[in-house]
């Protein structure tokens, strides 16, 4: 018989923190990601008896949070992470997340944030939820920021009266705490662990322009003097939760899980060793690298798994295709796919202990897992942001290298190609920032199949690359897909490699 998931009722084998754990990881952004990543890899320390004085307060800042919460408030914030690969399916309850603070509904749940128990601040709110601008400063033309930066800046603020709208602001206001009420305190770590390039520099850099709006020297010092932002890697590919996943868990091992998690046995986390106010023990638990420099590590990852994730989604959906195992058993998709990556390889450094050739066909395994049934469209979603992250960055070295688009980012090309053509044709595309003016330039450029058009496409994203060559190539692998659709443009392509 299932059982739903309770602290009164979990079996004295499951390893959890102390009740009234002494240090805290506030985590913004609770989803399924931060759920099969960071909360797994400290529960997994639990298991070892290890890191029990550690736990972790989810903190909701958007209406959107209201789901989780009611998930997990009704089951003591525990939830179930279900491993599912080729004979593999293992199921772990998860026990690190102890509280929940739904700020959205609530501005006095602030005050668990503002707790000095609290030593580290972590985050997984995308791209989007660093609220910058296309050239990666701080947006303050975005409402919600313009709205903190005014409330925040009153003599008379109050957080537990009028809390944050954004992540950034929210770090600005939890170090001005800090700092105020508890001066001979370390401030806590801020930790990002979304796919982000050096995630930890690009958080200082947006917190910092936020605090310098504020106009209070004294935080300006403090945030960059005393607070450390660990830049890290992350990766651990985690699909949306389907109903059929929670009726699985049920069936195969009797978990009633109001939302589970669903990911691959895969786990790796590379992270720098600066945190200010104390850590748990992440060295200990597999997966976990802890380095001086995590630059190299970050490069490889976000540009052969993350861009080859965005680069795939599109071209697949073109060729009708809707889950990811199901693009890659596409022989002409895997072969795309991974002349992708060997482009995308020539623009990094070697990194320390990995053969960039095996990480590459590990990764075409690992996209092939049937068992977990990622979707096209998850991939797809936010796809400016996410190419803006992990695409730009190599065009610009070619770029400035004057390698020859044809004979280097060929593959890139028809990726960025099938982008263009997929806001042209779907008629349902995915959330993303950006939607709008996307469908406008894909449609335009449907309708007037001009180059001027396709550059134009490529601007909203891209910003002054300008590269007229990677244009010109772009265009040429459009107009191929016009003329011959996706189907027969994949052959073209591999038979030209």
């Amino acid at each position: 018989m299932a059982h739903s998931l309770s602290r009164s009722t979990l079996a004295p084998s499951v390893g959890q923190p102390a009740s009234s754990a002494d240090n805290i990881i506030a985590h913004v952004g609770v989803g399924g990601f931060s759920r099969s990543h960071l909360f797994s890899i400290l529960n997994s320390l639990y298991n070892q008896n290890n890191s029990l004085s550690w736990s972790i307060t989810g903190v909701g800042l958007k209406p959107w949070d209201a789901r989780i919460h009611e998930a997990l408030s009704t089951q003591d914030c525990l939830y179930t992470v279900n491993e599912l690969a080729s004979g593999i399916d293992k199921a772990t309850i998860v026990t690190s997340l102890t509280d929940y603070a739904p700020v959205f509904k609530d501005p006095m749940e602030m005050a668990k944030i503002l707790d000095p128990k609290v030593k580290i601040v972590s985050l997984t709110v995308t791209e989007k939820g660093y609220t910058m601008d296309t050239n990666g400063n701080l947006d303050v033309n975005n409402e919600d920021v313009k709205k903190d930066i005014a409330n925040i800046s009153k003599p008379d603020f109050s957080p537990t009266t009028n809390p944050p709208n954004t992540a950034v602001g929210l770090i600005a206001v939890v170090l001005l705490d800090r700092m105020l009420k508890n001066p001979t305190l370390n401030p806590p770590t801020i930790m990002s662990c979304d796919n982000l390039p050096m995630n930890g520099n690009t958080t200082k850099k947006v917190v910092a322009q936020f605090v310098s709006l504020l106009n209070n020297a004294s935080l300006t010092t403090y945030l960059t003097t005393k607070v450390a932002f660990p830049n890290s890697m992350v990766d651990r590919i985690t699909p949306v939760t389907l109903p059929e996943h929670i009726k699985a868990l049920e069936t195969n091992h009797n978990i009633l899980d109001n939302w589970p998690v669903v990911c691959e046995p895969f786990l790796q986390w590379v992270v720098e060793d600066t945190f200010t106010d104390g850590r748990p023990d992440f060295p200990s638990a597999d997966g976990v690298i802890f380095t001086s420099s995590v630059e190299h590590y970050e490069f490889m990852k976000l540009r052969l798994l993350n861009s080859t994730h965005s680069s795939l989604s599109y071209i697949s959906t073109l060729k009708g295709h809707k889950y990811v195992h199901e693009a890659m058993s596409d022989k002409d998709i895997t072969a795309f796919v991974r002349s992708y990556m060997h482009e995308v390889k020539k623009t990094l450094h070697p990194v320390p202990g990995i053969d960039l050739d095996e990480y590459i066909e590990t990764l075409i395994q690992r996209f092939s897992n049937p068992n977990i049934a990622d979707t096209l469209d998850r991939l797809s979603m936010d796809g400016s942001g996410k190419f803006k992250a992990t695409l730009l960055p190599p065009l610009r070295e070619m770029k400035e290298k004057g390698w020859d688009v044809q004979g280097n980012a060929d593959g890139i090309s028809l990726a960025l190609a099938g982008y263009v053509k997929y806001y042209g044709e779907v008629e349902e595309t995915v959330p993303d920032p950006l939607k709008d003016e996307l469908e406008s330039a894909g449609k335009k450029m449907k309708g007037d199949m001009s180059k001027d058009n396709l550059g134009a496409f490529l601007e909203i994203v891209f910003g002054e690359l300008r590269w007229e060559q990677l244009i010109d190539n772009v265009y040429m692998w459009y107009m191929v897909l016009e003329e011959k659709g996706a189907e027969e443009t994949m052959v073209k392509f591999n038979e030209s490699r």
